[in-house]
């Protein structure tokens, strides 16, 4: 069992949820009790549509150890999605929390308790390259998400190379994303179990979400005091949260060591803040399609402008400016044989490497082209505004506009218009003159808590996001006459 490899464990706290506390040995008897049941039932793919719980852990593993395809459900999936993602991978048995499954399928007895079963009759066949053992579904920019086909070596080299990169001691690691996200399911669950550490478990409630969206952040801030975390996974967004509550006086548990951020471009102005307000934060980078992380920043190897050092799992070179990545990566695409055992990633992220550390500059899709024929990446300008921490989310826009605008959510509620406006006056000096923020619109409820609008690690769906706000933003470029206000250099 690669998550006990160690007789010295046998009594430390692997997992913890509440008041109930799990044990390496008991850990390491509670999977193979879970993996002799699943060999029973005669199945290959097996569903797992629950929260973040000791169970959710115990059957992952337990998938492993049976050699069977499981295949995490996002509870931030619409019921559209879900139908998607079930039919799609075949799935034969679903576990869930309560009775009232997604599907209208057989109940079975599960002689675990607070875990329900059900068995599902699968129509159609699903095509799944060899060597399978996850499915992670990616929320992407469409309404089907698509199934990235992963192996446990992949997994777990991963999981090892992060072990060895972060070299944390006595690691207690709060979960605060979904399970169902790759990111905390590899560098939060699996990476500290390779270490002997301790995996703090709590439910949406407890973490102030509801689905993907935090709904109560003094919920998540109460949460991360309590349990005098050392380590934690965030998306920008919570990073945002966490730098606007410090500004405000909350202070950070002095046993935090270390805080990855992923997801998205991160300012290394907002980074450098995080830091001097007691929050030790790494930026990183990785994708589905290579098993999660591809870079990270440590605190032996740093540079805050970079999302870190490549990772020695991967390989990488450049394109034209598009990252392309060999090494350690996904099987295939469900259900699209022409994908499988792919030699290399092509990433569409526009990025730069300088001494072993990687920057991302933008998304290839994302650039704006505006109507001097000025090529930018969005996310260059939305990085330079989220760093001064003042926003919350910042989207900017303008394709075949003369000029940039944005959509802007405050870090706190006392921000007033006039105070945005002299933040992005501020920013503005620093931009040329093409990627000025020429106009924007204060955001009345963040990005996150309007369904559809970001992904599970707190992407932009940028088309969806526009397509929301249209109404709104095509009345902010009639007036023709701002742009030469833009072109001098001044916020409007």
């Amino acid at each position: 069992m690669w998550y006990f490899s160690s007789p010295e464990w046998a009594n430390k706290t692997a997992l913890v949820q509440q008041d109930k506390q799990l044990t390496y040995q008991a850990l390491a008897d509670d999977v193979t009790a879970r993996k002799n049941w699943l060999m029973a039932q005669k199945v290959s793919r097996v569903a797992i549509a629950m929260d973040n719980t000791i169970e959710w852990v115990l059957f992952d593993l337990a998938c492993q150890a049976a050699k069977l395809c499981c295949v995490p459900v996002p509870s931030f999936f619409s019921p559209q999605q879900t139908a998607h993602l079930l039919n799609e991978s075949g799935i034969e048995l679903m576990l869930t929390q309560t009775s009232n499954s997604p599907t209208n399928n057989d109940a079975i007895d599960s002689p675990f308790e607070g875990v329900y079963v059900s068995r599902l009759t699968v129509q159609n066949k699903p095509q799944i390259p060899t060597g399978t053992n996850k499915i992670t579904f990616t929320s992407g920019t469409t309404g089907n998400p698509k199934g990235v086909c992963l192996s446990t070596e992949s997994q777990l080299n991963v999981a090892h190379s992060l072990a060895d990169a972060v070299a944390l001691k006595d690691v207690r690691h709060l979960c605060l994303l979904p399970l169902a996200t790759l990111l905390e399911n590899i560098a939060g669950v699996y990476s500290p179990l390779l270490v002997g550490g301790t995996i703090v478990l709590a439910s949406q409630e407890e973490r102030g979400f509801s689905g993907s969206r935090l709904t109560q952040p003094q919920q998540l801030l109460a949460l991360i005091s309590q349990q005098q975390p050392t380590s934690l996974i965030l998306v920008p967004e919570l990073l945002s949260l966490l730098v606007g509550a410090c500004l405000q006086g909350w202070k950070p548990p002095q046993s935090l060591r270390f805080i990855a951020v992923g997801g998205g471009k991160v300012a290394a102005g907002l980074v450098q803040k995080a830091h001097a307000l007691g929050l030790p934060v790494y930026q990183g980078y990785g994708l589905s399609e290579c098993a999660s992380v591809v870079s990270l920043n440590t605190p032996e190897q740093e540079d805050q402008a970079s999302a870190g050092a490549v990772l020695p799992h991967n390989q990488l070179h450049i394109e034209q400016g598009e990252l392309v990545i060999t090494g350690n990566l996904f099987l295939g695409y469900l259900n699209q044989p022409e994908s499988y055992y792919p030699q290399e990633v092509r990433t569409g992220d526009l990025v730069s490497l300088t001494n072993g550390f990687l920057s991302i500059d933008g998304r290839e899709k994302n650039i704006i082209i505006n109507s001097f024929g000025r090529n930018l990446s969005p996310e260059w300008v939305e990085a330079e505004l989220m760093a001064t921490g003042y926003f919350r989310e910042t989207l900017v826009f303008g394709e075949a506009k003369p000029y940039c605008g944005a959509l802007l959510s405050p870090a706190a509620t006392h921000i007033t218009e006039e105070q945005i406006q002299q933040v992005v006056s501020m920013v503005n000096q620093h931009l040329p003159d093409y990627a000025r923020v020429g106009t924007w619109i204060p955001l009345e409820q963040p990005l996150m808590t309007i369904p559809g609008m970001v992904t599970a690690t707190g992407k932009p769906i940028r088309d969806k996001i526009l397509a929301y706000f249209a109404d709104q933003i095509e009345p902010l470029y009639q007036d023709t006459f701002l742009r030469l206000n833009t072109a001098s250099g001044e916020s409007l």
